[in-house]
Order: structure tokens, then sequence, then C-alpha cells
């Protein structure tokens, strides 16, 4: 099973791909993650306006996530037959337009629609933003998908704080998402339109053209693995800490900080440290670092350790997504964008069903057992990190 990449090109040839073109791409990546934290972190007085129950708003975020799942489908073959570029703004736009909306429902049925258009709207804009990322780094001539994602993980952080403040000074969460959707807006008209990037090149004859290649489903497993850890993460670390650990309330509250705070620093760093060890080497003692960080985390059982082992998991999973997202358009030019669907599709199932079955697995033994998940799905990513291993042209 082998995986083509394209080559990269010298730096006299990076005129190509305009540094421009990048800083845009870096714009919508903050914005996108911002626009996701906000619907994250007001979604609670959502809840609250709405008199939802669980089961209310558990129907909610599956429609978001169904929603999204057709999203990255119809994106993947849109920018296949267009181009990632020509649906970056428009997917932006709906992505607004659906967080505005948010804040309209009055009823259970409305809210789930909604919820519908918004996780569409937010596949389209997510298969955007990969695939323009991974042609644009294909023409530069060295890594950057690493520090896009970075961008998004900042841009959550800015959200999330935004977010916050205008709960704690009293703004209801629809004007909070009817402002977020208009600073989306300013930001896509400043940015313009991003320029169509060339396809990513391959070998002659290597190219695989119809039906998605079993290799874009396996680096789609190595997604799910990473993704699975980040689902845990934010749901489960903070639990775990307090009902375990003893931890307190608010010491508990920062053991998702401390891993996605280590993910962005390191994604700042990323795309230098594969340029020098390469995306096999990297996954490979990223994945070591994840699991014996949270692995030993979870064996002594203790605050501090855990903190420590959430921060070296987030640390070690940082080039995971990157690497996949890069291997995975490259498989074959003719499809990029389906193919970054799927792999992206599989890779969101774990974030979705992740977090239920480690409550399932808690049920039948302890948080403390079925957190043990993460850690050895981190194993299985350093044993398969050659999937990501890009091939030379011959």
């Amino acid at each position: 099973m082998t995986i083509i990449t394209a080559p990269l090109e010298p730096a006299s040839e990076r005129h190509s791909i305009p540094r421009a073109q990048r800083r845009l791409l870096s714009r919508y990546f903050s914005a996108a993650g911002a626009v996701m934290a906000v619907w994250g972190s007001r979604l609670p007085s959502v809840q609250d306006h709405l008199h939802l129950g669980a089961g209310g708003l558990s129907l909610g975020l599956l429609g978001a996530a169904a929603g999204m799942v057709g999203g990255l489908q119809i994106g993947g073959r849109i920018a296949d037959r267009l181009s990632a570029a020509f649906l970056l703004r428009p997917a932006a736009v709906a992505l607004g337009a659906g967080l505005a909306l948010l804040g309209l429902p009055g009823s259970l049925v409305p809210f789930v629609a909604v919820c519908a258009a918004f996780g569409l709207a937010h596949g389209l804009l997510d298969l955007a933003l990969n695939t323009s990322a991974a042609r644009c780094q294909a023409g530069f001539g060295r890594p950057i998908m690493s520090s896009l994602h970075a961008r998004y993980s900042l841009g959550a952080l800015a959200g999330a704080g935004a977010a916050a403040l205008a709960a704690h000074i009293g703004i209801s969460a629809e004007t909070t998402f009817a402002a977020t959707a208009l600073v989306l807006a300013a930001v896509v008209i400043a940015c313009g339109q991003l320029k169509p990037l060339p396809p990513i090149a391959a070998p002659a004859g290597e190219a695989r053209a119809g039906r998605p290649a079993l290799v874009v489903i396996l680096l789609g497993g190595l997604a799910l693995c990473s993704l699975l850890g980040e689902g845990a993460a934010g749901d489960w670390a903070a639990v775990h800490l307090h009902s375990s650990a003893h931890a307190s309330t608010a010491v508990a509250a920062t053991a998702y900080a401390c891993y996605s705070g280590s993910m962005a620093l390191c994604r700042l760093a990323g795309d230098r440290i594969a340029g020098r060890l390469g995306p096999v080497l990297l996954l490979r003692v990223g994945g070591l670092i994840a699991a014996l960080g949270l692995g030993l985390g979870l064996a002594l059982d203790r605050p501090v350790p855990l903190l420590i082992g959430w921060a070296m998991f987030g640390l070690g999973l940082s080039p995971v997504i990157p690497a996949v997202f890069t291997a995975s358009a490259a498989v074959d030019p003719t499809r990029t964008g389906r193919d970054v669907a799927l792999t992206s599709g599989i890779g969101y199932l774990g974030m979705i069903a992740g977090p239920a079955l480690i409550g399932a697995l808690a049920q039948l033994a302890s948080l403390t057992a079925a957190l043990a998940l993460p850690a050895l799905l981190a194993l299985v990513v350093a044993g398969t990190a050659g999937m990501v291993r890009p091939l030379p042209l011959v």
C-alpha cells in the first residue's frame, strides 16, 4: 500500500503560490476556530432558553454531526468538480448565517433543523479549508499544514474567551451569535477570494481513479485514533480529574486547557519539525509521547501527573491530523476533495462517538480504565505512522 504525495518545489518556484494565499488561509482557519468555540461555549445558554433536557440537546448535537458529515461529502464533490477555493467564501458565509439562526428557534424541532444546517455549513468549510491547505502546501515548497491548524486552535481560544466574557457581562447567546456572524462576514469581505490553487501532482500512472483507495480509509482510521482522544480530553478529562483524582473543580477545569494549549503551541512549531524529521518519525515519536504521558498520568492518578499527562497527550497528537490530511489529499489528485472528505468523516466519527464509548466502558469498569483507550490508540498511531510516508517521484 503506497501513498503518493506531491514533490516539494524549490524555493525559486514558490512564487506560484503567493505568501498572501497562506495568510488568507490562516485568517479563515482562525475565524472558523473562533466560530466553533462560540457555538460550543454558549450552547448551555441556548439549552436553558429552550428548556431542553440532556436528550433534547443531544438531538441538536446529533443533527449538527449529521449535517457536518453531509457537508463534508457534498463539499468533496464540489471541490473536485470546481475548486475548494470556490467553496471557501460561500461556506464561511453559510456558517455565520447558521450561527446567527441558532439564536432564533423557540422549540426543539426548529433547533434541531438549524443545528443540522449549521453542521452542514461547518462540513463544507472544513473540507474547503483542509483541501485548500493541502494544495497550498504542495505548491508552497515546505510544510505549512501544522501552523494553519494551530491558527484554528488559537482562534478557538480567542472565541471561547470572547464568549465567556459576553456571558459574564450578561450579553445573550442570541446577540453573541449574531455579533460573531457579523465579524465572520467582515473577515470574509476583508480576505477576498482565494485564487484557485493547482492540483497536487503525482507520478504519472500512479493516480488512483474510481472508488476511494483503501489507503484513504486507513488514513481515516489514523484520524479517528487522534480525534477520539480529542473528544475524550474535551468531555472526560475534567470529570476524571475531579471524580477520581479528587481535584477541585477549578483545577479540573484546566485539564482540557493543558491538552489544547500544548497542542496549539506544538503545532506552531510543527511545520519546522516536520520538515526536519519527516512525517513518519514525527508521528512515531508523537504517538509514543502521547501514550506515555497519558498512561503515566492515569497510573499515578494524582492531579499534577494527570495535568502533565494531558499536556503530553496533546503535544504528542498535535502532528497527526495535519499529516493525515496532507497524505490523504495526495493519494489521487483527481479526487482530492472526496478523499479528504472521507478521511475527515471517519476521523470525526471518533470525536463524535468516542466520548460515548468511553462513558460506556466506564460503566463496565472505571473511568480511569476507560481513559486507557485513547492512550492505547496513541500507540496505534505510533505503530502505523508509515501510512503517511511520502513517496518521491521516480
